[in-house]
């Protein structure tokens, strides 16, 4: 689902206390950052991002319920049905695949791979094909049939953690790529990455960086806000503690990756000029509403080719510096088990 009219406010200093406890320290002191109102047919709702004033975690209250959440991960929401640029999305996904099993066997050799939040499956995929013992699962059923057509040595599973009787210590690597963020309550995830983890073995979480300096120039219209799917928004400082608290050690972050902060800053900076929000992911996914106005469509259109070419450089610039400040607008950590 895309959430197309979308008004936000930003309300800076405190304001009345977050219903909802930190997810991370269970504080319950925090700090209004911004609200963010959603008016669309599926949502139409006021959000709220809170700074706890304790550990720094940042975090959506009100929080959709379970059966609300999974209403806005349809299948348009892991793959396009009608995407125009096949070609050239397979290189750079592939490319995506290739940089991260690299990264990855930095850390740790060939072995048993659980991709959590696995979508697509091109990641399972791709570890398969290059000798792990991969398998991937998520809740969504569509992700499950999508990523289970292509043939390979790789298993899909649809649900949770807790759907599986999984054994304690059998894995050598759990990835969750853009994952974390979505999940309420992280604590018990990332214990139970621990438990699953053999000795030695190594967990891979990537997220938006909240304080990176995407989020901090482009501010309420930051593409890695994504409210409200995205429940709690990471810094290094917060995702360490996260990784710490689950018995984490060794943890390294890093802040070069540039296959989604280049975009992630040019989509948030044209967000500001378009009409309707998303225009540039819709358009990239042949997803731009039936019903948006041919003047708005036109005018959104025209703003893309003028201004897209001149920022999209500025953009990798920015999102390169950004990284090698150790200010990048997405960060990775991985972490080992002792």
């Amino acid at each position: 689902m895309s959430v197309h009219a979308m008004n936000v406010a930003y309300a800076p200093g405190p304001d009345a206390l977050a219903t909802e406890d930190c997810p991370l320290c269970d504080g319950s002191r925090s700090t209004l950052l911004h609200r963010v109102t959603l008016k669309s047919e599926d949502i139409a709702r006021t959000f709220e991002l809170r700074k706890c004033q304790d550990c720094e975690l940042v975090f959506v209250d009100p929080r959709l319920s379970d059966s609300e959440l999974v209403k806005l991960y349809d299948e348009d929401f892991y793959f396009s049905t009608q995407w125009p640029y096949q070609t050239l999305a397979s290189w750079v996904i592939d490319f995506i695949q290739t940089s991260r099993r690299h990264r990855i066997e930095q850390h740790v050799r060939s072995g048993r791979l659980l991709d959590i939040g696995s979508g697509d499956g091109r990641f399972v995929h791709h570890m398969a094909a290059n000798g792990w013992d991969a398998t991937g699962i998520d809740f969504s059923p569509a992700a499950r049939d999508f990523a289970s057509q292509f043939s390979s040595r790789a298993r899909f599973l649809v649900g949770s953690l807790e759907d599986y009787d999984f054994r304690p210590g059998r894995l050598d690597l759990i990835t969750l790529w853009q994952v974390l963020e979505h999940i309420g309550e992280p604590r018990p995830l990332l214990h139970r990455c621990h438990d699953l983890l053999d000795r030695g073995g190594v967990l891979v979480v990537s997220v938006p960086n909240i304080e990176g300096f995407s989020s901090q120039l482009t501010g309420e219209r930051w593409w890695g806000l994504d409210v409200p799917r995205h429940l709690v928004h990471y810094s290094p400082g917060t995702l360490r503690r996260a990784l710490d608290q689950a018995g984490f050690r060794d943890i390294r972050i890093r802040h070069q990756l540039l296959q989604y902060d280049p975009y992630a800053l040019l989509h948030s900076s044209l967000d500001w000029v378009f009409t309707q929000r998303h225009f540039l992911s819709d358009l990239a996914k042949g997803h731009v509403p039936s019903d948006m106005d041919a003047r708005d469509y036109a005018y959104n259109l025209g703003v893309l080719l003028l201004l897209g070419p001149m920022l999209t450089p500025v953009c990798v610039m920015t999102a390169t510096a950004s990284a090698c400040l150790g200010r990048g607008g997405f960060i990775e950590a991985f972490a080992r088990r002792d």
